[in-house]
């Protein structure tokens, strides 16, 4: 009973802005070692046609779609407020190191981002799907799929579940950080 009441509870507090910035510099690094996996699955994938030959450089729109995945779980996890804080610390932490003008800049990209990014979900329904297909059509890999996929212009489903496989890697575990700490908004 009392650790119904959360008394006897274990859990670590944690500030919302400090969770924020554990979200962030994580997820950026999750991106930025992991991209060389995805890169490299695109690029040498077996159910293409070519070698779309991503870059080092094509990083920067697979980080939105990571970090827009992820803001979209958060609603699963927090009330509407405690959520919208949280995506708001969450941008100022992505950005925390541009000047003023660049940060409300890219703020202003990222929304655009996000506004593609909830059409996708209404079509599409989970965050998985939502950022297979992102990837799909920002780096244009229809252009390099057989005959049947492109005319169609659907991802070949073998190319389209491994690449989903692989992003559930980029999620953040919302229900292991949870079970450890508690945050205070």
């Amino acid at each position: 009973m009392i650790k119904f009441f959360g008394l006897l509870s274990k859990k670590n507090k944690v500030k919302t802005e400090t969770a924020a910035s554990i979200y962030v510099a994580l997820l950026k690094k999750v991106i930025s070692e992991g991209f060389v996996e995805i890169k490299d699955f695109i690029n040498n994938n077996n159910n293409l046609e070519s070698n779309p030959e991503l870059k080092e450089k094509d990083i920067d729109w697979f980080s939105n779609v990571v970090f827009l995945g992820n803001m979209k779980i958060l609603e699963r996890y927090f009330e509407d407020e405690e959520a919208t804080k949280l995506r708001a610390l969450i941008l100022d932490e992505i950005y925390k190191d541009l000047e003023t003008t660049d940060q409300h800049l890219a703020i202003e990209r990222f929304l655009d981002y996000e506004n593609y990014f909830k059409d996708l979900l209404a079509e599409h329904e989970h965050p998985i799907n939502a950022m297979a297909h992102a990837i799909f059509e920002k780096y244009n890999i229809n252009d390099f799929q057989g005959d049947l996929f492109k005319k169609k212009n659907v991802p070949n489903p073998i190319f389209f579940n491994e690449l989903k496989n692989l992003l559930n890697h980029f999620l953040w575990n919302w229900e292991d950080y949870l079970e450890k700490n508690k945050l205070s908004f």
